[in-house]
C-alpha cells in the first residue's frame, strides 16, 4: 500500500527570519528577475528565465514599455506510467516595465543564452543627450 505525504504549499518558500532583511529575496523567489540599464547609444534588458526555451518567450514593445512573456505548457502525464510524485507543472510569467527613454523598436536586438534573455535596444536621436548652446541676446 502506497504512502500518502501531506502537501505544503510553504515549504516552497525561502526561510524567512527577519521579514525586513529577507523581503526581497522573497519577491524575487516569486518573480523573473529583471535588470535594465543604460550602456553607450542603447538601453540594455536582462530577463532571468530559468528553464525556458527560446520559442517560450514572446518580446512586445509598445507604448514606451517593454514586455516580456515567457509560457512552458505541462508536460502530458502518461497514463501507463504509475507516478510516485509528479511536480512537472505549466508554468508562465509576463513583465512589462516602463521605458526610461524612447527606442528604436525596429533596430532591437535579443540574444538568449543559459537562461537569461538580453535585449539590446537602440535609443532615437532624440533620446541621445544633446548640448544647447546659449545664444547671447543684441
Amino acid at each position: 500500500m502506497a504512502k500518502l505525504s501531506l502537501w505544503n504549499p510553504w515549504r516552497m518558500l525561502p526561510v524567512v527570519r527577519n521579514w525586513d532583511e529577507d523581503w526581497d529575496e522573497l519577491i524575487s523567489f516569486q518573480e523573473n528577475e529583471f535588470d535594465m540599464y543604460e550602456e553607450g547609444n542603447n538601453v540594455i534588458v536582462k530577463v532571468k528565465a530559468p528553464g525556458f526555451k527560446l520559442e517560450n518567450l514572446e518580446i512586445t514593445i509598445e507604448d514606451g514599455s517593454i514586455c516580456v512573456t515567457g509560457k512552458i505548457e505541462e508536460e502530458e502525464e502518461d497514463k501507463k506510467r504509475k507516478y510516485y510524485r509528479k511536480e512537472f507543472r505549466s508554468q508562465s510569467f509576463t513583465r512589462r516595465v516602463d521605458l526610461p527613454v524612447r527606442i528604436q523598436a525596429e533596430k532591437a536586438e535579443a540574444e538568449f543564452k543559459n537562461g537569461v534573455l538580453t535585449l539590446k535596444l537602440p535609443k532615437t536621436g532624440e533620446s541621445k543627450p544633446k548640448s544647447i548652446k546659449i545664444k547671447p541676446q543684441g
